[in-house]
């Protein structure tokens, strides 16, 4: 039995029409379900005790760092040498030919697609008879078929790979084929008041949303269907800093075109400022009283307390709520409510730019026509959530907790926002929509989610961090 060192060739740059969804990132630098191509594979690869080490290529300098680390290897070592265009489709497969590598005697050539997705070598000296071939991908050997990867060098693979990464709730299951994405939970109730959302709607706002269709019920879940469309959801592209500037007005001019078209009540300005309440105020509320109970919540407090200039949890809800009344005091030019979304973030935002189409995914639901009405400015407050509270970037595990010298904590965030705010300023003033309502109303998203992404608690306080930084703003602007 041999042990088996896994070289991981990332020099090969996507094409042009990849890299609109990628950006300047490589095939093993692209983000799916929150981790890199290359970190998912490397887990599923160092769970075999027999693999030595992986060692990622992307650049002339590492290759030749490659070869002096084969001079220094017994001959009883396997090289597998993967290009990083073949996505890990078939894990169980990709298993079975990690352990079948352990055995061979000669060299093979593993095919997927018609293309060597991955070299199988004998030894160490295989591998640097072979260097050039294998850097040229003109290498052959004896032929072993396999579907356990996806060529993502093709843009119709890639498309469908990624927009695969469907970021289901614990409580849904998504399946599908090539054409439909089936939608399944056990809990009910939601999954009808989605299906029923698109039919409760006023026509002409139907365009903007995937139709659902074939609503089924038993006693132990519900599901419906809807057509699958090969189209990226905004946030894949936005973390890979892959939408340009021009592409984000167009982005725009579209979400602004349909929350201006969205149908409206008129209300009693009690009326409205109760349903603020309930969104901005009473779930915040009962969202903290659920983290009260868990054990890291004591944890949060000290970090705060030793990390920023509030002394608890509870000191930072104060801020927010503090706010939120003296925004109430000025109050709002109009008493109305209007049919939203109710989740108006990148990641349910498919975007075509090469076919100019917009379309809208997994609203909040309706059973009935009055729970379609909901503030105007909560769909703008889940825009911001991603423009400039960089949600999409937390999910994608692009950002940073540190302690500087003077003890207090910081947040960084794998981007450059600036210019988006900038821009997204401008449409809320053209709109006339108070840029720093809409902020405080974001600090309340961020909050009141802690309690649901306890899966990973640095995250959690990654979120408290930045609705510190986002009432810190509101509090500056509005010298409150």
């Amino acid at each position: 039995m041999k042990k088996l060192l896994i070289i991981y060739d990332d020099s090969l740059k996507p094409n042009k029409e990849v890299m609109t969804i990628t950006g300047d990132k490589t095939y093993g630098q692209t983000i799916f379900k929150r981790i890199t191509l290359k970190d998912r594979l490397e887990t599923v690869m160092t769970e075999n005790k027999n693999v030595m080490k992986v060692i990622p290529y992307t650049s002339l300098s590492d290759f030749l760092e490659i070869q002096k680390v084969m001079m220094g290897l017994e001959e009883n070592v396997a090289i597998l040498y993967l290009y990083s265009n073949y996505a890990l489709r078939d894990t169980e497969e990709f298993k079975s030919l990690l352990t079948k590598a352990e055995f061979i005697t000669e060299d093979y050539q593993v095919v997927c697609e018609g293309k060597t997705a991955l070299a199988l070598l004998n030894s160490p000296m295989s591998f640097l008879a072979q260097a050039d071939v294998l850097q040229n991908r003109m290498f052959e050997a004896c032929k072993i078929e396999t579907n356990a990867f996806m060529d993502l060098s093709k843009l119709s693979n890639f498309l469908t790979f990624i927009t695969s990464g469907f970021d289901a709730r614990f409580f849904n299951a998504l399946a599908g084929d090539e054409y439909t994405v089936t939608k399944k939970s056990s809990k009910i109730e939601k999954i009808k008041a989605e299906y029923q959302f698109y039919y409760l709607l006023p026509d002409p706002m139907k365009m903007w949303f995937v139709m659902p269709y074939n609503y089924q019920e038993t006693k132990e879940y519900a599901t419906y269907t809807m057509e699958r469309f090969h189209m990226t959801d905004i946030a894949i592209r936005f973390v890979h800093q892959a939408v340009s500037i021009d592409e984000m007005k167009d982005i725009l001019d579209k979400l602004f075109y349909f929350l201006k078209i969205r149908a409206t009540k008129k209300v009693t300005k009690e009326e409205a400022k109760q349903v603020c309440d309930e969104l901005y105020l009473e779930k915040l509320r009962a969202r903290i009283a659920d983290l009260k109970k868990l054990p890291e919540y004591e944890q949060f407090d000290h970090m705060i307390a030793m990390g920023t200039k509030y002394d608890s949890l509870a000191a930072v809800i104060q801020k927010y709520e503090t706010l939120y009344e003296a925004s109430e005091r000025k109050g709002k030019n109009n008493a109305e409510l209007v049919v939203g979304h109710g989740d108006l973030c990148f990641s349910n935002i498919l975007y075509s730019k090469e076919a100019n189409i917009l379309k809208l995914i997994d609203p909040k639901g309706a059973l009935k026509e009055e729970d379609l009405y909901t503030d105007p400015y909560y769909d703008l407050a889940k825009l911001s959530h991603s423009i400039c509270g960089c949600y999409d970037f937390f999910n994608s595990g692009l950002y940073q907790i540190s302690v500087d010298r003077d003890m207090k904590i910081n947040l960084s965030i794998d981007t450059d926002k600036a210019p988006y705010i900038a821009l997204f300023k401008q449409y809320l003033e053209k709109n006339k929509y108070d840029y720093n309502l809409v902020r405080l109303y974001e600090a309340s998203l961020f909050l009141s989610m802690l309690p649901y992404h306890m899966d990973q608690p640095g995250k959690v306080f990654g979120f408290i961090l930045n609705a510190i930084k986002i009432l810190e703003e509101v509090s500056a602007c509005t010298k409150e």
